[in-house]
């Protein structure tokens, strides 16, 4: 029985209802996996910032992610198809430095648990105002992400706390019924078009990097020996449902901040401006909570992809939950947490600049790469029509062309933030 049979079986005996939450959890417990994963505090904070310096100028950038993450996880679901996970190809197409190339990117998709863990720390810092302090907020973040993995209950708590975070985030929908929205302006926001103005660069990046989110890519690959499927088609509705939700709550948030905040740089409270001006100053209290959820569980979930990443860089087959797994996504824990705090304390950069630009680095840097390697692999052990690997290119390209275009004006974000 795989661990997370085992796991799911204890709901079905003791909570009511329990075969029906089971089930549930089995059809779209990896879609809620990384919707969690996307939907962090990162997620939340740059879809705000978009909304409030650009209005409905990016929206574009939504539904294109959507095709594109579709058909990426469309590759990873192949490659889980048939047990081969994607680190594994790195590895085997790249006999010198294939596997310093897999552990370096594992390193790279840590910097979205750096800026989740600094987020989680100033959520805490301002939730409980005896701590009053990020860098001991950081700590206590890390040690809930440590203990999450050490008592093998992550299944269930993202599923739980996923919940809590989508009902916070989805009442933005709700906002919109009560809003003059300017729904031609919206619909003219789904038009896309490219600026060469540094900001906007970088925005859309970010978008893509903290949508489009390549460790996904990884844990699916890697998730044949807990999930047991063979039907592609049950990876792909599980995926589309989880996508899908994702981005619905994000275009809510976008718009609602459009029309509710003013341009300017970007708070740990100001997205929650829109809820606390209609439901009241608890409402804040609740947006803060939801953050710091959401940075704990993007944070863990996204480590995930390194647990597989490493072991499997190094020639050691593992699967989720197991010692190597858990070992190393408790060092990059506790890794993270050390560099989010030298950040806060050695360069200018504070919990919410860190939320927009390490999306946006991965963006640039780990999602290309990540793209070409499904490709290559999904093409080495999976018989592509010419017409998917048309699409399976397009997104290729189209990432690589972002990625080139923006390089520069990250660089040069980042500088100006030092």
């Amino acid at each position: 029985m795989s661990e997370q049979t085992a796991s799911t079986s204890t709901i079905v005996d003791v909570v009511p209802g329990g075969e029906a939450i089971h089930g549930a959890l089995y059809s779209y417990g990896l879609g809620i996996l990384f919707a969690a994963n996307v939907f962090g505090a990162g997620s939340v904070y740059i879809l705000a910032d978009t909304g409030a310096n650009f209005a409905f100028s990016l929206l574009w950038v939504l539904p294109l992610a959507f095709l594109i993450d579709i058909a990426l996880h469309d590759m990873s679901a192949r490659l889980a198809v048939t047990d081969e996970p994607l680190a594994d190809y790195i590895v085997d197409v790249l006999p010198v430095g294939g596997s310093a190339v897999v552990i370096l990117m594992s390193l790279m998709s840590g910097l979205w648990a750096v800026s989740n863990y600094a987020v989680a720390g100033a959520a805490l810092a301002w939730l409980l105002p005896w701590i009053d302090n990020v860098i001991v907020g950081i700590v206590l973040a890390a040690g809930g992400g440590l203990a999450i993995v050490e008592l093998k209950v992550y299944d269930r708590v993202e599923a739980a706390i996923a919940a809590a975070v989508f009902a916070v985030f989805g009442s933005y929908g709700l906002l919109l019924v009560g809003l003059d929205v300017p729904w031609q302006s919206v619909a003219g926001g789904l038009v896309p078009v490219l600026q060469t103005e540094i900001g906007y660069l970088t925005a859309v990046i970010a978008l893509l990097g903290t949508t489009v989110y390549w460790p996904n890519f990884f844990i699916q690959s890697s998730i044949k020996p807990t999930k047991e499927w063979d039907d592609i088609w049950k990876y792909r509705r599980d995926n589309a449902a989880g996508i899908a939700t994702t981005l619905t709550i994000g275009s809510f948030v976008m718009v609602v901040s459009a029309i509710t905040l003013s341009q300017g740089e970007m708070t740990l409270t100001g997205p929650g401006v829109p809820l606390t001006e209609i439901l009241g100053e608890f409402a804040l209290v609740v947006f803060i909570l939801a953050a710091f959820l959401a940075s704990i569980t993007s944070a863990t979930g996204t480590l995930f992809g390194a647990g597989f990443m490493i072991p499997q860089s190094l020639g050691r087959d593992t699967v989720f939950g197991d010692v190597a797994f858990r070992r190393t996504v408790v060092s990059l824990i506790v890794l993270s947490a050390i560099v989010a705090l030298a950040m806060l304390v050695y360069t200018g950069f504070g919990p919410v600049e860190m939320a927009i630009i390490m999306p946006a680095v991965n963006g640039a840097i780990g999602l290309p790469l990540t793209v070409f390697a499904l490709i290559g692999a999904v093409n080495k052990y999976y018989d592509i029509e010419w017409y998917e690997n048309l699409g399976f290119l397009a997104a290729g390209i189209v990432l690589l062309i972002g990625s080139l275009m923006t390089v520069q004006s990250l660089y040069e974000t980042i500088v100006g933030i030092l």
